[in-house]
Parts: C-alpha cells; structure tokens; sequence
C-alpha cells in the first residue's frame, strides 16, 4: 500500500470484502455517501457481469466518468480522472471461465484503485504534495548555518568569560583566609587578628578585600639579572590598591619612596643576609631585575601593613607611562606647581612624553620634593583612573586593551583571568572614584638621603578603616 493513501485506506479499508460490503452499505452518512454509491455501480458491475467499459460506467451513472466526459469529452477508449485510470475492457476471444475471473478482478482492482489512490474530499493528494514541495535555497541554508555558528561562538565566549572570572576571583583574594594579623603589642587581638579591639571598639578582617601593590621603577627596560642584586633600580613610586569585592569601596594608598622600613637584604650574588631599615624603595633592588624583585617590595610593604595579604602587583618601567597614558586617550591635569615645563594653575592634557615628565620631575635641592611629586602624581592617577573608569563603562574591552597595552613594559602576576574578574567588578560595583589616602610622616635629612618615618598611631588607623569592619562600639 502506498504512503500516500493511508488515510483513505483507513476511511474505505471496509469495502474491501464482499462480507463488509453488505454490512456498511446502509451506512448513508455525508462522509461515505459518495463512496457507497460507487460501491453499488461496483456490485451492478459484478451481478450483471457487465464489462466495465466507459459506455456502461456512464449508463450506470458513474459520478466521476460523468462529470470527466462533461468536461472533456474525448474519442479515446481510456478515461483519466484523479491519479487513476479506467481502462476500457478490450473484448478478446477467450473462455468463459477466463472473461468472467477478468470481469472480477477488474471490479476489485478498480475499487482498490479508487481506495487507495484516490485523495480523501476535501484533502489535497500527499503524492501531489509531495512534487510541489519546495526545496530550501541554498542561501537561506548558508545563513542559517552562520548563525548557528556565531550563536556557539558567542555562548563559547560567555562560557570562557564566566569561567575567567571566577578564576580570577580566586587568585585576588587567595590567602585572605589563612593570614595572621601581626598588629602592636598594645593591640587586644583574636584569631590570629582577624579580630581587633581598638580604643574601646571591636573590629573583624574584611576578608572581601583584594590589594594589588603598583610599583614604577626607575628602568627604562626591565632586564633580569641575577648575579647583581642590590643594584637592580628602585621603585620610586608605590601604590597600595585596596577593593572591598562586596560593596566596589576602594582606596589608593600612596606610600612615600623614602619610608623607612624593614626590608630584606641579599647578597650581590642573591643569598638572603637579613632585613635592615632603609627606605622602602631599594627594596626592589635586592631581586633580580623582574619577579623576585617585585615579590621583595611587596614583602616590605605587606610588612609594613602588619602582614596584610597583598594578592597581585604590577611593575611598570619608564617607557610604559606614555604608551598607557595614550592607550586611554590622555590625561588632563591641573599643575599643582610650577616645575619644568608646567605652571602652576595651568590645565593641560597630558600626552605623550608630558606625561612622564608629570610624575617624575623633582627638583633635587628640595628635601620636600619627593612629596611636591607625589602630589602630582596622586593628581595624575585621579584622572587616569577616571578616564578609565568612564572608558570601560562605555567599552568592557578597555581594561583588556590597556592591559596589552602596558605588557611591553610591565611585570606583573596579574593575568587575563583576574584583569577580567577586575573588569565585571568595576561594572557591576558602578565604580565612581578611588580614595586617595597619605600615609602621615616626618620627612627627616639622613647621612645621605632623605628618610621619611610614619607616624605609627596614624598609619594604624589608617589600617584599620580600609581592611577592618567595625562590629561594636
């Protein structure tokens, strides 16, 4: 049986015996009316053993040859109607036996016919449908396929970026857990100083604080090197960067190059010989050039934060200023002195090797012209920072640009996945600005340099209100 006459097979499959004929032809619905009526010009066929030819289909009044011949009317022997023909039964000189089997079969082949090939009324043909199908063009097939590309390309993305960022979570505030709190002996402390009792009020470690120490060393490219330590520059500029994960609070923490702290000392050739107080910038030197060096400035300053968890740093030389500096588009900066090619009051933006010349020029017969430089620096990075600030609200690809901007001239253990973490804090913390917070000292004239000492009650406050929680009063 044909697919396509399933249906009709269904709805005539009864009217194929001789048994079922005679029990459904008083069936006289809508439905089977048509179809029971043909059935009685089948059975008139049969009993008068009639041949079907198209002269007694039309004499029997057979509905589909009457209303084929009225209109067409045709001289051929064969009537054509639906997808079936009624052959005209060729008269051939043969026995009785034979033309009365030719007779049966034909009435029965002729009903199967109409059964299984005609259309159900009212339906149109499956086989017809099936020819006139049209087939998809190849463009649309082309665009469908490029979509489903792009769509796996862009959910791949987001897949990578949430993944990134939860790694990089991770990393910034790895070890927040674990610290111990080495506070002054005053100091009523519990849990290894995760809680403080401080002039008559309690305090809790925020442990959602992440810190990255920023560092400019005076190189003009970094070369590792580790058969000389102690001569392998200076970090001449030091930023502490706290971010509370939670609420987006964050702080900018300027450390004088000339504080006096404990740092470690090495060897020329790299063995550890013991910590001395000098100032906090040649703490850099005693490394080899690059990481080692990186890791011992943050040791010292780590230290002289009572062993807070400092997670990421980054180094950058002298030549990488201009190249961030232009990757943002500028810096505009109002002059706070009237140094080198800047005057005082003068609004300018900064471009280019102007921007060097802003953080680094001092004037070297001043004992207070490190701090005038700070703070224009401090200026600098106000402006950068909100630069940046605005940049990436408009484009989440600006730290990422910046970030391979600056690795020419960097070193750093921040990687792609914490400058993503990093990026989605900034955007969904709605970061507006940084509080830029001094570390409050005496700047002294030593044997040869100057020497800058802080004042340990302030800067404990100062330690305080950026990385504890009050939980009392």
């Amino acid at each position: 049986m044909s697919k396509q006459t399933d249906e009709n097979f269904e709805r005539y499959k009864h009217f194929r015996t001789d048994k079922n004929v005679k029990r459904y032809r008083h069936l006289k619905t809508d439905k089977n009316l048509e179809q029971d009526k043909q059935l009685e010009i089948e059975e008139n066929f049969q009993q008068n053993k009639q041949p079907k030819t198209v002269e007694n289909l039309v004499q029997n009044n057979h509905p589909e040859v009457s209303e084929k011949l009225e209109q067409n009317t045709q001289t051929d022997n064969d009537v054509q109607f639906h997808d079936f023909a009624l052959p005209v039964q060729k008269h051939k000189k043969s026995k009785k036996n034979s033309i009365k089997k030719s007779h049966q079969a034909s009435a029965y082949d002729d009903l199967d016919d109409f059964i299984y090939k005609t259309p159900a009324k009212g339906r149109p043909s499956k086989h017809h449908h099936r020819h006139h199908r049209k087939k998809m063009k190849r463009w649309k097939k082309v665009i469908i396929i490029i979509l489903i590309v792009l769509l796996l390309i862009i959910l791949s993305a987001i897949s990578a970026l949430i993944i990134a960022t939860n790694i990089g979570r991770g990393e910034m505030l790895d070890g927040n857990n674990d610290v111990v709190i080495n506070v002054p002996k005053d100091i009523v402390t519990y849990r290894d100083g995760k809680v403080i009792t401080y002039k008559g009020k309690d305090y809790k470690l925020n442990e959602n604080i992440t810190s990255i120490l920023f560092m400019g060393v005076d190189e003009r490219e970094f070369e590792e090197n580790d058969s000389n330590y102690g001569t392998n520059g200076n970090a001449d500029v030091l930023m502490l960067m706290t971010i509370d994960t939670e609420t987006g609070e964050s702080n900018l923490i300027s450390i004088p190059r000339d504080t006096m702290a404990d740092i470690n000392i090495y060897s020329i050739d790299g063995n550890y010989v013991g910590t001395e107080k000098r100032q906090i910038a040649l703490a850099y030197s005693y490394g080899n050039g690059k990481e080692t060096s990186c890791e011992n400035e943050v040791t010292a300053v780590r230290r002289m934060f009572y062993n807070i968890p400092i997670n990421s740093y980054l180094a950058l030389d002298l030549d990488s200023i201009s190249a961030v500096n232009d990757s943002i588009g500028g810096v505009t900066v109002t002059s706070p002195e009237t140094i080198g090619q800047f005057t005082e009051g003068e609004t300018v933006t900064l471009l280019g090797k102007m921007a060097e010349s802003f953080v680094r020029i001092r004037s070297h017969e001043e004992l207070d012209a490190n701090l005038k430089r700070m703070e224009r620096q401090k200026m600098y990075l106000s402006g950068f920072f909100d630069k940046f600030i605005e940049s990436t609200k408009g484009n989440i690809m600006t730290p990422v640009d910046l970030y391979n901007s600056a690795n020419p001239y960097m070193v750093s253990n921040i990687d792609i996945s914490k400058v993503t973490y990093l990026s989605s804090l900034l955007l969904q913390k709605n970061f507006t600005d940084f509080n830029l917070q001094t570390i409050d000292g005496e700047l002294k004239q030593g044997e040869i340099y100057a020497e800058y000492y802080a004042n340990e009650e302030n800067l404990f406050d100062l330690f305080i209100n950026v990385f504890y929680t009050q939980i009392s009063d």
